[in-house]
């Protein structure tokens, strides 16, 4: 029987979501995402705050971005492959494990050391070693557990939880940096969460391999998945959107740049600012999480939220107010839940599962070129403002999402599944 459940207005659950929301494991890998999502969304906070107050340079703060970036470009692959050979606990496991010691080297030399940019660099590489082991991985294993038919509305609420995360982590942090300018204590809680996060994967009690397990080497599997994403119509759109959107979401890493010198406010709401798109995100989620079951043109709605998102960004960049700051990252976070779900979900329909691990090695490929936009926009605010690169980087989003709509027509359509049972070659659109 179907079931209403009060709170955001009244949310509609469906038997296929309810039969999401029973599953144990998949509750489990929910809280991890969710509690890690936030001790990274703090972590990246922290490390941008301590090199601007450091060095005062945006370059340097768009520095800690791309020292996570490169680690994860570097290792996704490799790591997407490691996943369709082995189990992805396990993977998951060394992910958690790596972002945690990196937390805690920062708290060491932030309590018996004198910290320095290179440190906060090096900590962010670190971290993003275990980003692209985690990205490549984890949703691979939420298919594996609830399947292709609640795949979508397993996505939605990864995402809810994830986006909660992101209001939680950088409101709580902005508090502590608020009281705490040493940052010792918004660092301590951070590693708190991963450690949490930690826990609830290790209970997780699933001894899942890839469903292929390719007895070919690691070069020629990673091979393979690359050549696929490139030949389908509807996977290398969505590649081709995820770098540019990519580029946007950089103005993440100048949020306190953007707070102390332009919006001329405290940390306190530096970080209630910074958490607006989260909250953003969960309504987006739980609106695309109530009619998932309804959606035939996933492609269609990925392409409509960046467009959103681009909009927004401009929108945010030519604002003076507080208030109108906080309404289009909120807006923006609520576009974005359109293009980050059905992100994932088209290349884990478009593709055959035992692809899937390789598949979010490509994605993260495609994520980390466009998160190294964040050199160009600090390079640029160096010599102009950060405000005029966002507007500089959202016009520039536009006239790429247009372009993609106009020349790569496979993305607006319908998207084929592909099962193990069928031919590993991509569907052709008609």
């Amino acid at each position: 029987m179907d079931k209403f459940v009060h709170g955001i207005g009244m949310m509609y659950i469906g038997p296929d979501l309810l039969a999401v929301l029973k599953n144990r494991n998949y509750r489990l890998l929910w809280t991890t995402a969710t509690i890690n999502n936030a001790a990274e969304m703090s972590e990246v906070l922290v490390s941008s705050w301590l090199v601007l107050h450091l060095t005062g340079s945006p370059f340097q703060v768009a520095m800690v971005g791309v020292s996570r970036t490169v680690s994860m470009i570097g290792f996704s692959l490799f790591a997407g492959a490691i996943g369709d050979r082995f189990n992805r606990k396990n993977v998951l496991l060394f992910s958690h494990v790596i972002s945690l010691v990196a937390a805690l080297g920062v708290l060491l030399i932030l309590v018996f050391g004198d910290i320095s940019p290179w440190h906060l660099f090096l900590a962010a590489g670190i971290r993003g070693t275990g980003r692209a082991f985690d990205n490549t991985n984890r949703r691979a294993l939420v298919f594996q557990i609830v399947g292709s038919k609640n795949i979508v509305q397993a996505i939605s609420l990864e995402f809810v939880g994830m986006s909660i995360g992101r209001i939680i982590g950088p409101l709580l942090t902005g508090i502590l940096l608020q009281i705490d300018e040493s940052a010792i204590w918004a660092t301590e809680i951070l590693i708190v969460g991963y450690i949490v996060a930690l826990l609830s994967l290790v209970l997780l009690k699933v001894d899942v391999y890839g469903q292929f397990r390719d007895r070919a080497n690691v070069f020629s599997s990673i091979s393979e998945g690359f050549k696929f994403a490139i030949k389908s119509p509807s996977i290398s759109a969505t590649l081709y959107t995820t770098v540019a959107m990519n580029v946007l979401f950089q103005y993440q890493i100048f949020i306190p740049v953007v707070a102390e010198e332009y919006l001329g406010i405290g940390a306190a709401l530096m970080g209630l600012l910074a958490s607006s798109d989260g909250m953003g995100k969960v309504t987006g989620a739980i609106i695309m999480g109530i009619f998932s079951g309804y959606i035939r043109r996933q492609g269609r709605i990925f392409w409509l939220g960046s467009m959103g998102v681009a909009v927004c960004l401009l929108g945010f960049a030519l604002s003076p107010w507080f208030m109108t700051s906080f309404l289009l990252l909120f807006l923006m976070g609520a576009a974005h839940t359109g293009f980050a779900t059905m992100q994932s979900s088209i290349l884990l329909i478009a593709s055959p599962a035992k692809l899937h691990g390789r598949m979010g090695g490509v994605q993260q490929i495609a994520v980390g070129a466009g998160q190294m936009g964040s050199i160009e926009i600090g390079a640029i605010a160096t010599v102009l403002t950060v405000p005029i690169a966002l507007v500089l980087n959202a016009i520039g989003g536009i006239a790429i999402l247009l372009l993609i709509a106009m020349f790569m027509p496979a993305l607006m359509k319908p998207i084929p599944y592909v099962t193990d049972d069928e031919d590993s070659s991509p569907i052709q659109h008609k």
